[in-house]
């Protein structure tokens, strides 16, 4: 019934949408109320005969499903530029490339070892270094960047790290038609800064706070430029929900005022996730197309708090214990 006016709407968009912002956009622009079983028939069928792309977020009765256009989004499509072997990069010459540069390195050396990695990360490792065209480092533990440049002096080449995010994203219930996050307000300081400086002076971030995330905290690159970039940085690749994101790792300083006003800080080692905006590029963006950070439990332990969660009211409360 409305599947024409569904291309137009997911041709002009440069995100994934769900069926509650297709069912709203319609209503606004036909000027009538729109049916949400009927604009789900709708996506489905054309989903069905390969017109657009779909993906279940989340399992059982908290799943939700987002919808875009094949070519806009197909970032495992983008062609890098004739390039040399990504292994035969000099260091130095990786050191002074710019993200997009770097980021290409990684498309490349992923069309070329992709089925190897997969089969790696299968197996039950979850970070792994590649380097000299072999997997040369695994692990269930993120490795640092002083790691990451021993094994290249050890081996004279460049090494390549990638991770498949071990997250089950879930949205809440739906209420009213539409899904909500539960978040968590953190300020964010450099590692160097007083408890009073990180807030007083951070930078406020309200983050998605998901229980199936078990370690992962990411936050826009952009935002944390303030903190101290220690450069050159190691990138590295990281496959969420099926889709690839480039990050480096920053270590900061996380700020909680909870309930009673009560303030404490830890230090956390978190994924300063570039082209955080670009939706094709950033796949935290397919749950929420508006999310300014994303939080894992161990957040809990840490501090530690407490946490209550409302989904009648959308709020979160912390006690810090």
């Amino acid at each position: 019934m409305y599947e024409g006016e569904i291309l137009k709407l997911l041709s002009a968009s440069r995100k994934p949408i769900s069926i509650t912002e297709v069912r709203q956009v319609l209503a606004k622009k036909l000027g009538k109320a729109v049916s949400y079983e009927t604009v789900k028939r709708d996506l489905m069928s054309l989903a069905a005969k390969g017109e657009i792309y779909s993906k279940s977020i989340g399992g059982g009765r908290r799943v939700s499903w987002i919808f875009w256009l094949p070519k806009p989004l197909m970032l495992e499509a983008r062609k890098a530029p004739s390039l040399a072997d990504p292994f035969d990069i000099p260091i130095v010459e990786r050191d002074s490339m710019n993200p997009k540069q770097l980021s290409e390195l990684y498309d490349r050396v992923l069309e070329e070892y992709g089925s190897m990695v997969k089969q790696c990360l299968k197996r039950g490792s979850r970070f792994l270094v590649l380097c000299d065209k072999r997997i040369t480092f695994s692990s269930d533990r993120e490795i640092s960047d002083e790691d990451v440049r021993e094994l290249e002096r050890k081996h004279g080449k460049v090494c390549y790290i990638i991770t498949e995010d071990l997250i089950e994203e879930s949205s809440w219930m739906p209420l009213r038609d539409e899904d909500y996050y539960p978040t968590i307000e953190i300020i964010l300081g450099g590692t160097d800064w007083e408890v009073k400086d990180v807030f007083e002076h951070g930078l406020r971030v309200i983050a998605d706070f998901d229980t199936g995330n078990p370690d992962i905290a990411a936050f826009n690159d952009e935002e944390l430029s303030p903190f101290k970039f220690v450069a050159p940085r190691i990138m590295r690749r990281a496959i969420h929900l099926g889709r690839y994101y480039d990050y480096c790792l920053l270590k900061v300083k996380i700020g909680i005022c909870d309930a009673s006003g009560k303030k404490q800080c830890i230090q956390k080692t978190c994924r300063s996730v570039l082209f955080w905006r670009e939706a094709e590029r950033n796949p935290f963006l397919l749950a929420n197309s508006n999310r300014k950070g994303f939080i894992g439990r161990d957040l809990m332990i840490h501090f530690p708090f407490d946490i209550l969660l409302s989904g009648k009211m959308k709020h979160s409360t912390i006690h810090l214990t």
